[in-house]
């Protein structure tokens, strides 16, 4: 399976880092990186079992629901939110929440996603992009919430070992 991984290096704690993600700022301030997006429902928290539900736009004038359910949370470390309905065979997302080894100011976050989509591995071409500028805009967001600057430590497809 392959893993689309986005990762950047913020100058500040993860325990920060992650509380913006808890919070209901950091869905508001993260979804608007997603253009055409509408919220259906929104999750009330990143607990297990909680759901997104969202109408995205596939085609002009076509748009399809996408519903993901939280799957995994692990306080200041990840959590992990499921497609159960939409546009992928597979995307399960992991936003992981990392250390920077001799720096406890700083942290890494990794967004990891194994995404899996018709005609792949053709198709892994035109998804990169797609993925690519929309994590891009997202790490941009949160890196602005705190009036602070990120740098971009990776981003491309991997191949996933772990379940």
């Amino acid at each position: 399976m392959d893993q689309f991984k986005f990762q950047s290096q913020f100058p500040i704690r993860k325990e920060e880092l992650f509380r913006f993600h808890e919070e209901p700022i950091g869905f508001s301030t993260l979804m608007g990186a997603n253009k055409g997006i509408q919220i259906i429902q929104k999750p009330n928290s990143l607990a297990v079992g909680e759901i997104a539900i969202f109408k995205i736009p596939i085609f002009p004038f076509i748009s399809i629901q996408w519903i993901a359910k939280h799957t995994k949370y692990e306080k200041n470390i990840l959590f992990q939110d499921n497609q159960e309905k939409g546009p992928f065979i597979k995307f399960l997302h992991t936003h992981r929440f990392l250390d920077v080894e001799g720096n406890s100011n700083e942290s890494i976050l990794s967004d990891e996603i194994e995404v899996n989509f018709y005609f792949w591995p053709i198709s892994k071409f035109f998804i990169y992009p797609m993925l690519y500028f929309m994590f891009k805009k997202r790490h941009q967001l949160t890196a602005n919430y705190f009036s602070i600057k990120h740098k971009l430590i990776f981003s491309g497809y991997t191949r996933s070992i772990i379940n």
